[in-house]
């Protein structure tokens, strides 16, 4: 078996088990592999080859190791189905995993801000920006939204959202954004925000270069994990309500005060 064929049986196998966009980055990342080291047969592929290609690689830490970790991914398949004896990408291939940047989140006067100019551009817009800010909703997770995951159970207003891996969870909603995405549902049939992932990316950018803030979607579901932990909730719930595989994440993306954080790791 050729690697270009190898690679077309890899995604076609996963095309159900990862996102699009999940999908898409594997893809553009084994096709660089495969002009890297040529379409030669998938047992001739060696160590050496996995190094040749890193050293050819010119980007940051964070990517090189994705890259390496998409190739582990993609031999470690081809081994479970017995294609390969042994997976040529090596422990020692990656970099020692860099120290993760987490933004800081948006300051009162910034979110004041970023709301206000947010509603001015519409519901639809000023929506986007709430239901990351006060329900932690990724862009991948906005985009699936539909009129039926507006949920009234026993007078709780919930938001059922479908995380990563088609993990479904629910996110407590406020009053007064249940009342204002209800109206806003009124208007559709299926998929409450249909956008593309750069076109929500290029919303939230607009809008935060309009009032002087560097603005991107995670920013604002950032801001909604450090509300949660400045009020003391218990990191497991925080956990749950940001969809993360482990508290350790949760932890991670809520590093805003280190003293709360140790204490609702310790209570938990």
């Amino acid at each position: 078996m050729t690697l270009e064929k190898a690679i077309d049986v890899f995604l076609n196998f996963k095309e159900k088990e990862f996102s699009k966009r999940t999908l898409e980055e594997y893809r553009k990342d084994l096709i660089l592999f495969l002009k890297v080291v040529g379409n030669k047969d998938i047992e001739e592929i060696k160590p050496s080859d996995v190094a040749f290609f890193r050293t050819s690689l010119k980007c940051g830490t964070s990517l090189l190791n994705r890259r390496m970790s998409v190739l582990s991914t993609f031999f470690s398949f081809l081994q479970d189905i017995e294609v390969i004896s042994s997976n040529p990408v090596k422990k020692s291939f990656r970099i020692r995993r860099s120290v993760q940047k987490v933004p800081p989140a948006l300051k009162k006067e910034e979110l004041v801000k970023v709301l206000k100019e947010a509603e001015k551009r519409g519901i639809r817009d000023s929506l986007i920006v709430k239901l990351m800010t006060f329900c932690g909703l990724r862009v991948s997770e906005l985009l699936k939204l539909k009129r039926e995951d507006i949920v009234d159970f026993q007078g709780k207003k919930l938001l059922r959202v479908q995380g990563k891996g088609g993990k479904e969870r629910f996110v407590p909603l406020p009053e007064w954004l249940y009342e204002e995405l209800e109206r806003y549902a009124e208007m559709f049939s299926e998929r409450l925000f249909p956008l593309t992932y750069h076109g929500i990316r290029y919303v939230v950018h607009s809008i935060g270069k309009s009032v002087g803030v560097h603005l991107h979607p995670h920013k604002l579901r950032h801001t909604y994990a450090t509300m949660l932990v400045e009020r003391g909730i218990d990191i497991r719930v925080i956990q749950e309500l940001l969809g993360h595989s482990s508290p350790s994440v949760s932890a991670r993306y809520a590093k805003v005060n280190s003293s709360v954080v140790l204490k609702a790791i310790e209570e938990a």
